[in-house]
């Protein structure tokens, strides 16, 4: 039976949230040997608590390394933080903490605190990733965004709400070097950790299959919908997106439509798979109030109930580029403020 060692990174905001999360994947992966990493970012006593009777409960061991120090050299290397935090980029220096398992020989999965596991990851972990350092699920919202920071326009690009690390292959290719480098010497702002992943480890990356990271877009359109939208090429075949589209492992709950599965009302594909495991978990008397939106938000609301999907894809697809273009701008203005 595999090891199954998880990662997770959040702040107390977002500890309900994960704490859903870690209940799916105890669940399903009852019965086999599970550490679970907590790299957390102010999070109370009362949090720790809580996630350790959910370990305890599944007999999983659960670990929460120190972070501060850690953040402490992100700030003094000249990181900019992202949405206000340096937290989000631990998930890429876990091999420097203090606090963790031996984990030299093995394999880390990190989970985004908005991830539903839905099924048995032992297939996951026993994956040949072909001598590649990590393993990982392309963003399904593809456009030219890869470009904008530099990448070929053939390049795949990955989302990194799912990370399968082989340890030892990361350490010993010195990942964590390279990648204080390329802040050091390259450049120190993108829109999140997504972007120095897919650029420092590109070449080194292997495309796991859409059920370990299933995303909202595929969730609430078909097949044909999504092709005649973003294509196929360079992506996964019909086969592979049908068959996560059946049944995926790993739900990736990100914000759709400028709400999660957790607020009230929201129009999220996967809020029934998230409010089942909420009711089995320690959370579950977590109560859903209203998401603030935008005026922008509200009508691209509107235009989804009313205009036919097909069309509604492509005017998604637009205003999800021009808020990445948008984003690019805002990250390379801080790193010029920065350098002011």
């Amino acid at each position: 039976m595999e090891k199954i060692n998880v990662i997770y990174q959040f702040n107390e905001k977002y500890a309900a949230y994960a704490g859903v999360s870690l209940t799916s994947l105890l669940i399903n992966n009852e019965g086999a040997p599970v550490d679970v990493m907590i790299l957390a970012d102010s999070i109370g006593d009362a949090t720790k608590e809580r996630f350790t009777k959910t370990a305890d409960k599944y007999g999983a061991r659960i670990f929460f390394p120190d972070t501060v120090s850690l953040m402490e050299e992100f700030r003094e290397m000249g990181m900019i933080p992202y949405r206000g935090t340096y937290s989000v980029y631990l998930r890429l220096f876990f091999t420097k903490l203090s606090g963790m398992p031996d984990l030299a020989g093995q394999r880390v999965l990190y989970l985004d605190a908005d991830t539903i596991v839905d099924k048995n990851l032992q297939e996951l972990f026993a994956t040949d990733m072909e001598d590649k350092s990590i393993g990982m699920v392309l963003e399904s919202l593809r456009d030219n965004y890869k470009v904008m920071i530099g990448m070929s326009p053939s390049s795949d690009y990955y989302n990194s709400g799912m990370i399968l690390y082989d340890v030892d292959r990361w350490a010993g290719r010195q990942y964590p070097e390279k990648l204080v480098d390329h802040i050091k010497n390259v450049r120190s702002s993108y829109i999140g950790d997504q972007d120095f992943l897919n650029i420092v480890c590109e070449g080194d990356v292997y495309k796991l299959p859409p059920t370990y990271n299933f995303q909202p877009l595929h969730g609430r359109y078909s097949l044909k919908e999504y092709e005649s939208a973003y294509g196929l090429d360079g992506y996964y075949t019909a086969e592979q997106v049908e068959s996560a589209c059946r049944g995926a492992a790993i739900y990736h709950c990100y914000r759709w439509l400028g709400e999660f599965t957790w607020d009230l009302g929201n129009l999220h594909p996967f809020t029934g798979l998230f409010d089942k495991y909420l009711e089995r978990s320690l959370w579950s008397g977590y109560v859903k109030t209203k998401a603030k939106i935008s005026a922008v938000i509200k009508l691209e609301k509107v235009m989804y109930r009313t205009l036919p999907k097909g069309i509604f894809i492509r005017i998604f697809k637009k205003m999800h580029e021009l808020m990445l273009k948008g984003a690019e701008a805002d990250a390379r203005a801080a790193k010029a403020n920065d350098n002011a």
